[in-house]
């Protein structure tokens, strides 16, 4: 009697756990990716847009990792399609039964991106090629540590499989970055300095003679951007943290500035060495002084003929 117990509970557990196992099987074949189109909002909201190619046979999609809402399927001219989804406590994947046409499948996303400290987060990963797209007033992100200039780019594309290769983008960005326009006096002339970073800079200095700007930084670990006019210290630069060389992207420069990027793992004094400074003197100075002395000797020589 005690056997049929044993077993009745064991087929009633094993019974139990088929809906949850079932829940998360995925059905059919993963589907063509032509891309993936994700926008970040203001607040790091994400809405993510799949673009499937046609399947005549059930095909599945895996979802973006986050709370999904606002899930919408339809062919490339808008009509809907049958789908289903899988998933327990959200949706984590969806499978498309067939379709003559393309597929798109929209949704968004929250609870994605982390804000700490002023700085957004996401460590993305992705095996299909996926463009992101930022706030137009995003400049500059740092992917993977890298800064990247955006100008008049709307956003970046970070390659998949269908590349050989695999999206595996660590992104972080700052909205609304504050900037420090730090005033150099040389001479008669005046340069501007700006730091972009989000911690505290004290203690600004730049020295003529040995080709150096030198300041404190009072936090660990935070990214460190300067503009730095290239009359003033040319480009390439080394940067030392206390002494000692590290990291540093020299990211982009035109005529007359150059972006300079770094981020100290600790506090410290950071020193900022470029190959050539403004001169001690204007530069059409030694000319004027060699035509004088041209000018002096051809006199002499006169003087002497006579």
């Amino acid at each position: 009697m005690m056997n049929k117990i044993i077993c009745v509970v064991m087929v009633l557990m094993i019974t139990s756990l088929l809906p949850l196992v079932y829940a998360q099987l995925s059905l059919g074949e993963p589907a063509v990716h032509k891309l993936i189109t994700i926008n970040v909002g203001d607040q790091g909201d994400i809405h993510v847009t799949h673009e499937i190619k046609e399947a005549r046979s059930v095909v599945h999609v895996e979802t973006i990792e986050g709370t999904l809402s606002n899930l919408n399927v339809t062919d490339v001219e808008g009509n809907k399609i049958e789908f289903g989804t899988t998933g327990i406590e959200s949706i984590t994947g969806i499978t498309i039964f067939s379709s003559r046409d393309d597929v798109i499948i929209e949704y968004d996303l929250h609870d994605v991106l982390d804000f700490e400290d002023g700085l957004w987060k996401w460590d993305y990963f992705n095996l299909e090629t996926t463009k992101i797209i930022f706030p137009n007033y995003i400049d500059l992100l740092f992917v993977n540590d890298r800064p990247v200039m955006l100008h008049d780019a709307v956003g970046i594309t970070c390659y998949g499989r269908s590349q050989g290769v695999i999206c595996d983008a660590f992104i972080e960005y700052v909205i609304d970055e504050p900037t420090m326009n730090t005033e150099i006096k040389w001479e008669d002339k005046k340069f501007i300095v700006q730091v972009k970073t989000l911690t505290e800079i004290t203690s600004f200095n730049f020295d003529q003679p040995t080709k150096r700007i030198n300041f404190d930084v009072n936090e660990d670990n935070q990214l460190i951007t300067l503009i730095i006019p290239l009359e003033l210290l040319w480009s390439p630069y080394e940067v030392y943290l206390n002494e000692k060389k590290i990291l540093k992207h020299e990211f982009f420069s035109n005529e007359t500035h150059s972006w300079l990027n770094f981020r100290p793992d600790n506090s410290g004094s950071i020193e900022i060495i470029g190959t050539t400074v403004v001169p001690e003197f204007p530069i059409f100075a030694p000319l004027f002084v060699g035509i004088v002395i041209v000018i002096a000797l051809q006199s002499k020589n006169r003087l002497n003929l006579r």
